[in-house]
């Protein structure tokens, strides 16, 4: 059996970076595929190749460039796309002067393709990030990472995009919209219009973003999609079997323990490890844990960080920093007391 697959479409300069953070939080309620938007001189020729690369039903996920992508899959397949997520994205065709714009881009690239990414990059981020020296030095180098060859094509294919105004409204799948409140470039007023027209769309808005909102505001985005796949999608994909008395790391138990799951894999760095143990609740502050999370994982409460959502793959990291018995863990997983789990599942003699 084919699942539906979660199909990530990067934009103009950009790659899997971009969606990184969102795949991964994602990718526990069905597969991932991230698409190569740099080998096509159009967005029809792309569309056709990532349609080609993955079998059976998609989601599409695109992100500006990559959303254009993805609505001309979905003109392309429409029997396949089971869902769309448009992310800083637009829809019309060339506007007049553009070309002249894009034009010196292109020559800007050619010269130097690191000047081209200290022009281009500020006016993508909310104006309150200009200034995020770690934030923009990542971008850069995803930047340099393509050659001014892949920024010439993609412009190229941008200036002879398709009038997806012209076909929106044919959209049969649920679509969701993701503006940006500071996002300049493809601004919130664009999405609406959007939504106006597709029969079945929703439009989330991310605070304190610009127009590459799921690098800066990360968290706030994977939120708002995993909830609309689990709210719109949530029986799409076969339950894994239970294995009898066992809470399951599921679909639901992925998005509700995701902030909880994320702190702990962070504990894989050592500076996180050192700030963890100098200061819990200021590094539990950093992941926006509730206070119900807070407490469980301060009181090393493992069954109740099983019941929140945490998975012991990634809540095991917690126990790396002040060593806890695996078998105290399991008997969390378990929902079990320690003592039950030694001797129901490993045979040991009751304590007394």
């Amino acid at each position: 059996m084919v699942l539906t697959t979660l199909v990530f479409i990067p934009g103009l300069l950009s790659d899997s970076i971009v969606w990184r953070p969102i795949a991964e939080a994602a990718g526990a309620l069905m597969p991932v595929h991230h698409a190569d938007v740099t080998h096509d001189t159009s967005i029809p020729a792309m569309a056709s190749r990532i349609l080609a690369e993955v079998q059976g039903d998609l989601i599409a996920v695109g992100h500006s460039m990559g959303g254009r992508v993805a609505m001309e899959m979905a003109r392309q397949a429409p029997e396949r796309i089971r869902g769309l997520v448009l992310a800083n994205t637009g829809y019309q065709p060339r506007r007049e002067g553009e070309e002249a714009k894009r034009q010196q881009m292109i020559d800007l690239g050619n010269r130097d393709m690191a000047a081209l990414a200290d022009q281009w990059l500020p006016p993508m981020l909310a104006p309150s990030r200009t200034d995020d020296t770690e934030l923009l030095g990542h971008l850069k180098t995803m930047v340099l990472r393509a050659s001014p060859v892949v920024h010439e094509r993609q412009i190229r294919a941008l200036l002879d995009r398709p009038d997806a105004g012209a076909y929106m409204a044919n959209f049969k799948c649920p679509v969701l919209l993701v503006a940006a409140r500071e996002d300049g470039w493809s601004p919130i007023a664009q999405h609406r219009e959007i939504a106006e027209v597709v029969p079945d769309a929703e439009l989330a808005v991310i605070q304190n973003a610009g127009h590459f909102a799921p690098v800066e505001r990360a968290e706030d985005v994977a939120s708002a999609i995993c909830d609309w796949l689990h709210r719109r999608f949530g029986g799409a994909i076969p339950e894994k079997k239970a294995i009898p008395d066992t809470p399951l790391f599921d679909r639901a138990g992925s998005i509700r323990g995701y902030r909880i799951n994320k702190m702990a894999m962070a504990l894989g760095q050592p500076a996180n490890r050192e700030a963890f143990k100098a200061n819990e609740e200021a590094y539990l502050e950093r992941f926006g844990l509730t206070p119900e999370e807070k407490a469980a994982v301060m009181r090393r409460d493992w069954h109740e960080m099983v019941r929140l959502g945490g998975n012991l793959f990634f809540i095991l990291k917690i126990a790396a920093v002040d060593p806890t018995p695996i078998t105290q863990i399991g008997a969390a997983q378990a929902g079990m007391s320690h003592d039950d789990f030694l001797y129901e599942r490993l045979g040991k003699k009751r304590n007394g």
